[in-house]
């Protein structure tokens, strides 16, 4: 226990000398990151992994997920996609806005992949591909982001293949032999919202900085409807404004990270650890409730779910990389405990 308190602390020490350094070769004349005037953010590129193998090797409930994407620097309009901004009529012309492409795919699994036959009181076999376009709109006190997902559900989500090739890369990992039983086709469609308050700078605490990010959420669609709310707190190093709520969702994760905040002459490293807290009243989950106009596999899910999400995010210059570890409360009645899995996210900005 004190080798590895011991090595807690000297990680801590060392970002700490890090970050300092990095602001001590700021020049007075460049002045407080705060003070800086603000430079156009560029192009980011970056794509995220959830496995629960980081999370216990459990095989279980949300499986696997993965995404990539690509997000366009500052611009106050993007051509006809400016019809997304439309849709919230409190997003007006000012401040910053980007547009985002991503492509990805979730898969969903029982707590016992080795049967043939699942147990019909669990959590059903399933998948969802899908396509994104996003929205960002920033202004110094508030991010509203807009996401519309199609995609598909079932085999043609390509979920089966996707995790019998990772496990047979997997040395002792289980062969799934219940795909048989997985959800049908059907297409899919999300259309999600989030806004997020933020401070226009963040508190200082000796040579720390901090930060503290309510959040609303909501989707509507046959994939996934909710409403949400919750908050994220951040304490580190010449952090980024805060774009979103980190907590991961289904069919609405929020990867993106890049604030508008590249400032002439910032320091080039940055840290922080956070936490991302929300409650969820969760009205459809397709991946719980079954096909929408055919019958098959279902359970009977909780109207109420909690996430938290817990994670370090380093960024040095273009790169950024964060690792987080997610915990959900059973979704479902009879689900024998919470959700756990890891995340890893890995971005460049041009």
């Amino acid at each position: 226990m004190r080798v590895r308190d011991g090595w807690l602390a000297a990680c801590v020490l060392a970002l700490m000398s890090v970050s300092a350094q990095a602001q001590d070769q700021a020049t007075p004349e460049q002045g407080t990151p705060d003070q800086r005037a603000l430079e156009p953010a560029g192009p980011s590129i970056g794509f995220w992994i959830d496995n629960d193998l980081f999370g216990g090797g459990t095989d279980r409930y949300y499986t696997n997920g993965f995404q990539f994407y690509y997000f366009s620097g500052d611009r106050p309009t993007y051509g006809n996609l400016d019809w997304l901004a439309r849709l919230v009529p409190w997003i007006g012309p000012e401040g910053v806005r980007r547009y985002g492409f991503a492509i990805g795919q979730n898969i969903y699994t029982p707590s016992d992949i080795t049967r043939p036959v699942p147990n019909p009181n669990d959590r059903p076999y399933a998948g969802w591909l899908y396509g994104r376009i996003s929205l960002i709109s920033e202004v110094p006190r508030h991010v509203d982001r807009l996401d519309l997902d199609l995609g598909v559900v079932g085999p043609a989500s390509l979920a089966e293949q996707t995790q019998k090739a990772v496990h047979e890369i997997v040395r002792g990992a289980k062969d799934p032999k219940g795909w048989d039983y997985q959800l049908r086709n059907e297409p899919g469609v999300v259309l999600s919202y989030e806004h997020v308050w933020r401070d226009e700078r963040p508190s200082r605490f000796g040579p720390f900085e901090a930060d503290f990010s309510p959040h609303v959420a909501a989707s509507v669609g046959n994939v996934l409807t909710f409403a949400a709310v919750g908050a994220t707190v951040r304490l580190g190093g010449n952090m980024p404004a805060p774009v979103g709520a980190l907590v991961m969702r289904p069919t609405m994760s929020i990867p993106y990270q890049e604030g508008s905040d590249q400032r002439a002459g910032r320091p080039a490293f940055a840290w922080y650890v956070y936490a991302s807290a929300e409650a969820r009243a969760v009205a459809r989950n397709i991946f719980l409730d079954g096909n929408s106009y055919e019958p098959g596999p279902s359970v009977d899910k909780h109207p109420l779910v909690g996430g938290l999400q817990v994670g370090l995010t380093l960024r040095y210059g273009s790169f950024g990389f964060t690792y987080a570890q997610n915990i959900l409360t059973p979704e479902h009645k009879g689900q024998k405990s919470a959700t756990n899995y890891g995340s890893v996210r890995v971005s460049f900005q041009f």
